[in-house]
This record gives C-alpha cells, sequence and structure tokens, in this order.
C-alpha cells in the first residue's frame, strides 16, 4: 500500500515488554521497510534514566544501517488517569507531575537514550496534551517531533504544533483508523530525506570501533584510534556512540593515539576527568599528573556536546570522596587516606574535596608516609571494626565497648580507614582505664566520665596508655585514688576491694561497711574493661566469722582483709558470742595470714572486751585487766562482731579450759588462787567470781607467780 516505515511499541514504564515485538519489528526489515521502536512513558512510574534503559535493553537501539529509525519517547495523555492499578495510584492526566517535573523526566530519558544510541529520541505527543502539562517550553528543538493530530476531514495540514520548541514536524500521525495497520503517519520530507533521517548520529564524530581480528576497542575521533585497555574504561564513554564491527583495512588506515583513560580535553583546551557520568574541570597540568594523567598529555579528544552528556561536578581537587566512604588526599600519583577535612587542614592541605568513585583512585599505590589524621580522634579498622584512640602520634587500641563505656569519648570524632592504613600508624599501649600524660608525670586510673590521679602508681597495672594533655584535659579529674580503695563499674554491682597487687570481690554491704569502720565508703567508678585489667584475688570473707577449710581441720576467725586468728576451742568463741562456722575453699583462705589464736580478750584499740557467759562485755581501762592476756584485732573485725551485753567492773581471773585451776594476774605473772575462800577473799568477798578461761597454750605463755 506504499507504507515505506513502521514504528512498534517495544516497551511501556519499566514493567511491560510487547510479546509480539521481535515479530513485527523483523517482519517490518522483512518486507523492505524502514523500522524503528517506541516506548510508551509512565513517568510517575520511575526516572526517565530508568525507562530508557529499560527501554535501549528491550528493543530501543539504534545503529546508522539506514534502515533503522531512531528511537522514540511515546509522551502523551495518561491512559491509566484516576486508576489505581496493583496498589499504584497513576494520578491525573498529567501524571500528577507539575510542568517542570515531566520537562527535566523528558531530558533525562533523552540523555540517557542519546548516551547509549548516539541518537536524541523522538519525541511523540499531542499538542493540546504537550502544552498543557508541559507548558510548551522550550529547549526541545533539537529532539524530532512526531505530532499526532487526527483531522475530521481529509486535509495535508496537521493543524497547530507546540511552538515553543518546534517549527514543524518530522512525522504526523494523522488517523488511528486506517489506512494502514495500526495508526496511519507521514513522513515530513521525501523517501532519501527519511533515509537521511534514519542514517545520521547526533555524535559530533567519536565512535566506537572493533576489528575482525582483536577483541581491542578503539575510540575513533577523526582520523585517530586510541586504544581502550579494559572494558571499565569503554563504560565511561559507551553513551558517546554505539560499537561497531569494521574492516582491519579501516582501523589500520588511522593513526594511532594513547591510550584512552579518564582524561578529556575539550576544544578550547580545558582538561576534564570523566568518572561514573559526570565531568570534572582539571584546573592545571600537575593535578593531572597527580591523578596518574600523564602532564596534561594523557587525555582523548571530546566535543563540547559530548562533554555536556556528562554531569558538571565542578572543579577536581586533591581530596576526594568516594561513596563507600573512602577518603584520600592524591599527589604524585600515590594516595593518602584523611580521617576527616580538619585533619587535611591541620596538616596545612587544601580542605576542599571531590566526589569521586573508588575506581578512580583504586590502582594508585598508597603513600609510604601513611594516612593524615588530627590528634585526639577514634580511627577505626573498616573491615574489622577494631576502633583505636590515635594520640600523642600513636595508635591506642581500645575495646569495641569504648564508647559505651566512656562518656568523655562520645565527643571524640570517630571515622574509619582501611587496615592498609592503619598499619603505617605507630602503635601505643593500648588503652584499658589506665593512662599517663606525655611526659610521665602523672598517672591516671579513667572512670566512664572522670579520672582519678593515682597515689601510688605501682598499686596498680602497669598497663597506662599515653595520652596527650589536650585528650586528658577532657575528661574531668575527681580527686586521688590510693590504696586500698572500694571501686566498681556501672554495669555491675560487683564492689572490689583493691589493695596492692589485688582487686578481691566484696561479698555483702555489711563487709564493705564494716570494712569502712562503719561509714559509707568512697566507691571509685571504673570502666569494665578497667575492672578487668585488674588482677583478681579470691573473694574477701566476712569479717569476724568462723571458717574452715576443705582441706584442713583448723577453725579461724576472719580478722580484717588480710588476717586470721585460729580458735583452739569453740568453747572460746561461744563465749565471745560467736556461733557457728562455714567451710571454704582453701584457695579462699591463701590470702590470709595466721597471727595467733584466738583468746576470750579481745583488744579494739584502746578498748578491752571480754568473752563471758555468751556475750561480749567492756573491760575498763585499769592495771589489772591490762594484765589479762589478750588479741588485737583490726577496728573493721571489732565493727563485725557482736553488740556488748554491758561493762564488767570486777576482779577477771582466768583459768585453762581443761583445768580447775583459777589465776589472778599480777605484774605480768599468773598467781594461782590456793583455795575457795581465798578467791572469794580476793572477789570482794562475792561469791560469784568472773572467770575468763582460756586455752591451755594460751596461758603456758604467762609466767607463774607466787600464790595469790
Amino acid at each position: 500500500m506504499g507504507a515505506r516505515f513502521a514504528y512498534v511499541k517495544a516497551s511501556e514504564g519499566n514493567y511491560y515488554t510487547n510479546p509480539s515485538y521481535s515479530s513485527q519489528y523483523q517482519g517490518a526489515r522483512g518486507v523492505g521497510m524502514i523500522r524503528g521502536a517506541y516506548h510508551f512513558a509512565i513517568p510517575n512510574w520511575s526516572s526517565g534514566a530508568d525507562q530508557a534503559q529499560y527501554f535501549v535493553r528491550n528493543g530501543g537501539g539504534w545503529t546508522s544501517d539506514g534502515y533503522t529509525m531512531p528511537p522514540v519517547l511515546d509522551f502523551e495523555f495518561n491512559p491509566y488517569e484516576g486508576r489505581t492499578i496493583n496498589g499504584f495510584y497513576f494520578g491525573n492526566t498529567c501524571y500528577d507531575m507539575s510542568p517542570s517535573q515531566l520537562q527535566s523526566w523528558v531530558k533525562d530519558f533523552g540523555n540517557t537514550v542519546r548516551s547509549m544510541t548516539g541518537r536524541l529520541p523522538v519525541i511523540y505527543t499531542n499538542t493540546m496534551w504537550w502544552n498543557q502539562c508541559l507548558g510548551d517550553p522550550s529547549g526541545f528543538g533539537d529532539y524530532p517531533l512526531w505530532v499526532a493530530a487526527y483531522p475530521s476531514s481529509p486535509t495535508n495540514n496537521a493543524g497547530a504544533i507546540p511552538t515553543g520548541s518546534w517549527a514543524a514536524y518530522s512525522i504526523w500521525q494523522y488517523s488511528s483508523t486506517g489506512p494502514f495497520a495500526g495508526d496511519s503517519n507521514v513522513w515530513n520530507g521525501d523517501y532519501a530525506a527519511l533515509q537521511r533521517f534514519a542514517s545520521q548520529s547526533d555524535s559530533s564524530g567519536t565512535s566506537f570501533a572493533k576489528g575482525p581480528n582483536s577483541s581491542t576497542i578503539y575510540m575513533v575521533s577523526g582520523t585517530t584510534k586510541y586504544p581502550l585497555p579494559d572494558w571499565s574504561i569503554y563504560e565511561l564513554y559507551m553513551r558517546l556512540g554505539t560499537l561497531q564491527q569494521v574492516s582491519q583495512q579501516y582501523l589500520d588506515s588511522l593513526a594511532t593515539g594513547n591510550a584512552v583513560g579518564r582524561f578529556a580535553r575539550s576544544a578550547d583546551g580545558s582538561i576534564f576527568l570523566i568518572d561514573d557520568g559526570r565531568r570534572l574541570h582539571v584546573p592545571n597540568c600537575t593535578l593531572m599528573f597527580d591523578f596518574g594523567g600523564g602532564n596534561c598529555t594523557g587525555w582523548v579528544p571530546l566535543s563540547s556536546g559530548e562533554l555536556s552528556t556528562y554531569s558538571d561536578s565542578g572543579l577536581l581537587s586533591n581530596a576526594t570522596i568516594s561513596p563507600t566512604g573512602r577518603q584520600f588526599y592524591v599527589s604524585a600519583m600515590t594516595k593518602r587516606e584523611f580521617f576527616d577535612i580538619d585533619s587535611l587542614v591541620q596538616a596545612g592541605l587544601p580542605g576542599r574535596t571531590s566526589y569521586l568513585s573508588d575506581a578512580v583512585t583504586a590502582l594508585l599505590p598508597l603513600a609510604a608516609s601513611g594516612p593524615i589524621v588530627r590528634p585526639d580522634v577514634v580511627v577505626v579498622d573498616r573491615l574489622s571494626r577494631q576502633p583505636y584512640i590515635y594520640t600523642a602520634g600513636k595508635l591506642l587500641p581500645v575495646p569495641t565497648t569504648i564508647n559505651a563505656e566512656n562518656v568523655w569519648t562520645n565527643s571524640i570524632r570517630a571515622a574509619a580507614l582501611d587496615g592498609q592504613s592503619i598499619s603505617k600508624i605507630p602503635l601505643g599501649t593500648a588503652f584499658a582505664g589506665f593512662a599517663t600524660n606525655g611526659n610521665g608525670s602523672e598517672h591516671y586510673v579513667i572512670g566512664p566520665s572522670e579520672k582519678y590521679l593515682m597515689a601510688d602508681k605501682s598499686q596498680w597495672p602497669d598497663s597506662s596508655a599515653v595520652l596527650s594533655d589536650a585528650l586528658l584535659n577532657m575528661i574531668s579529674t575527681s580527686g586521688t585514688i590510693s590504696t586500698p580503695a572500694f571501686v566498681k563499674s556501672p554495669s555491675s554491682p560487683v564492689i572490689f576491694r583493691k589493695d596492692k597487687a589485688t582487686a578481691r570481690q566484696v561479698p555483702d554491704w555489711a563487709t564493705l561497711s564494716q570494712l569502712n569502720l562503719g561509714g559509707s565508703p568512697q566507691i571509685f567508678s571504673l570502666t569494665s574493661t578497667g575492672i578487668n585489667e585488674l588482677t583478681k584475688g579470691p573473694a574477701l570473707l566476712p569479717l569476724g566469722r568462723l571458717v574452715v577449710s576443705d582441706t584442713s581441720p583448723a577453725v579461724y576467725l576472719i580478722d580484717g582483709a588480710d588476717k586470721m586468728l585460729q580458735l583452739e576451742d569453740f568453747r572460746i568463741s561461744n563465749n565471745l558470742g560467736i556461733a557457728g562456722y562455714s567451710r571454704v575453699p582453701q584457695s579462699q583462705l591463701s590470702p590470709y595470714t595466721s597471727i595467733g589464736t584466738l583468746q576470750p580478750v579481745l583488744r579494739c584499740g584502746l578498748d578491752a572486751f571480754l568473752g563471758y557467759a555468751g556475750a561480749l562485755w567492756k573491760l575498763p581501762a585499769t592495771a589489772a585487766t591490762a594484765q589479762l592476756p589478750a588479741r588485737s584485732l583490726e577496728l573493721s573485725t571489732c565493727n563485725a562482731l557482736p553488740a556488748t551485753r554491758g561493762s564488767l567492773d570486777a576482779t577477771i581471773f582466768t583459768k585453762a579450759l581443761d583445768s580447775p585451776v583459777v589465776y589472778l594476774m599480777v605484774d605480768g605473772t599468773k598467781r594461782p588462787v590456793n583455795s575457795w575462800a581465798r578467791l572469794v577473799e580476793l572477789n570482794k568477798g562475792s561469791g560469784s567470781p568472773v572467770i575468763a578461761e582460756y586455752s591451755r597454750s594460751a596461758l603456758d605463755l604467762v609466767p607463774m607467780g607466787p600464790p595469790a
């Protein structure tokens, strides 16, 4: 019927492809027609670039073979106006988008199609909808126009077209009912012009070619071919033209230029770094050399139009930031990771950065000088997640719980670096809660939110890390800590008594109070890591209690934190009012030193007490009571003893538990009382004498005197 060209629907949105596309597209060519593909746009479904890529991947390509029409963007009334399909609301006739949004969408689609095919797409639309929804904008004159207008009677006049961008149409769709199958269209020109329309490229001279005898791809510009070293470089430039198979004779006729890299030069001599759809202006040859592009020599020529297909990302700078968070300072074809912009500024380097893909810096070796890191920050290994404090010129390994345990570290900036960069920084002593200043004159125990000056460094773990004065000044000082001291972490109820070489758990609050002589003790707050760093000894045993080990029958009274008194007879402890005993592992007794035997008379400071008839009695401070054999106790143990029953203002006689002989202590000797009558007489006529019962071993130590 005289038809010479046809367009076949290839895709819609990014969710539909025409199942008959191949047979229709190839069938049209099979009968000699020039044919092309079109895409029906749903702009509120996804971006223009997304749908352009979907279109080209599913039939919307173009080659300059003379029988392939350029791709078409079908942009018109919303066919799903007001409908919700599969949960997606399609919007009004303009897809619920503003004119500026729709204009941007078209350019996004068009630029993507051109970058992938070498052609701007034809825009298919109708004048009323285009003007209503896009506002008849200017700036689309480079896109051929395919206007849809159905006259009510035969005519050669297509009617009004969108004049904001076009003076004439390229194709007119004049009927949806025949005479041809599908819609009927006319080309605005002769057949030769139609053939040229199918053949011409929007490119300004750059193409890609591959010969029959090699896999090498060349960028061809004018009479020069530039080899592309790998596929990744080809992907940087493939938007500029299509790849064609050419004869070896043609390739051999072209001069060979330098290998294609990331640098391109425009006609006016400006040099750009090409990266991931963007161009960055290279302000000088030194910077180009820094990035491995040679001294303004390793570039390929691109026209202004070709460069305009890359978004403008401003000036290239030495400091780069990648999508993966890596930050490098590039110089002399090497790279150094940098911590942050402040680190650059403190190092005297420019603080302006460029956003670049990792591929730009991937092949540059790390500089020997290591990363650029300002002092007093937290550096984290990007792979292992091990954190470090960088201070006083060294990296100090810290626990991964550093910020959870230390309030003061939360105000310190943290950033990740690669392990290779971290390995170039000297390591210092791991920070585990103990620190010294730069000159070693002050040593601190570091708590979660404050620090304590050590009164005696030798009493604490020899693991102090060197922190800078600036970092130490960030932590408030809360006095001096000496030993013994009570310490705990905020995350645990366990309290330790730190004394000399070991820290020992306090079993209960009563023992804690007794050790502090009845007062409320100061408990120093250390981090869990700091607590773990302390050498642990066996837990403290309750004071003033009787214990027996699991390996020996000997019974002991616990006296303070590190002494014990052996009990020779339970009658002595019963008289003191101390009942019962506990069996403990021998390991718990190992820190305690036996200092003698338990006596019925106990001294607590200047006071003396007698265990008599199951209770403690206070004795007057007289010469007579001073004569009695006694055992001095730690004041902390005295606080743990049973309460006194009262005072005994009487003569105190003594006897051995297994002997009837009663003695009176006079002038450091024990003098036997030879009769009951004499005992009553010495007791001021009272027949109820107070007799302190000792073990025989205790009384044997007292010299014998004449009878009393």
